[in-house]
């Protein structure tokens, strides 16, 4: 991570490249995953088993890709005409070891309620052209706690299923609404966390009424969208 980005990147992102350009955070990844994972096949020292009842996406396999996220490194909440995550991106975030985070919706004809059944032991699989991602919590890096998972294609980064509560200890961490206010409609709210204590909106991995299971966004994003490429 380049030396100019802000401290709660350079301190918990990895496993891909990052810098600064303009107004926007540049990272770089070739979104191969630093965990085991069925989805690369049986032939792979990466391999193991899928967990107790789940099932395999097909014949998906991860591949290595070349995703550039060009994300607002001073996020504003788009007021009116709110963009939909289901709007054809690529990716709508990256976590913290570069991977990409999808959005509430699961691949056409299915439902995302169901497509969880084919998740690896990290919550992640990799759609038909190998993209390996995360519409859930990524398990290596967060568990139904309040750790950051990654940051949104609109700069307003996201957490676990907590809110630290602005300290470094864990016994005061809560579900939103208990600490901060309630979340709205895509998972998000105004609260103070331990890497932004002046406060700072923020998604969480909550329960999404559109994908009939928890994620990590629901259907729009609450600030204007950077890019994504591959």
């Amino acid at each position: 991570m380049s030396s100019d980005l802000p401290a709660w990147i350079r301190n918990n992102f990895k496993c891909a490249v990052g810098s600064v350009s303009g107004s926007n955070y540049v990272f770089r990844s070739q979104n191969i995953p630093n965990n085991k994972s069925y989805y690369f096949g049986s032939n792979s020292p990466m391999y193991e088993a899928l967990g107790a009842g789940q099932k395999s996406a097909g014949n998906n396999q991860i591949s290595s890709q070349c995703l550039v996220y060009s994300i607002p490194s001073s996020p504003s909440e788009k007021l009116t005409n709110k963009t939909g995550t289901q709007s054809g991106y690529v990716s709508v975030g990256i976590t913290v070891n570069g991977l990409a985070i999808f959005n509430n919706a699961a691949a056409p004809g299915d439902t995302l309620a169901s497509e969880v059944q084919t998740f690896d032991q990290k919550n992640g699989h990799p759609q038909s052209s190998g993209v390996y991602h995360h519409h859930s919590q990524p398990k290596n890096v967060s568990e139904d706690d309040s750790k950051l998972i990654g940051v949104l294609l609109d700069g307003f980064p996201v957490y676990g299923l907590k809110c630290d509560n602005n300290t470094s200890t864990t016994a005061d961490d809560d579900a939103p609404g208990v600490v901060g206010p309630s979340l709205d409609s895509n998972h998000g709210h105004i609260a103070n966390t331990l890497l932004f204590p002046g406060g700072i909106y923020h998604y969480h991995y909550a329960s999404d009424v559109t994908a009939g299971t928890n994620t990590l966004i629901g259907s729009q994003f609450h600030g204007t969208p950077g890019t994504v490429s591959n």
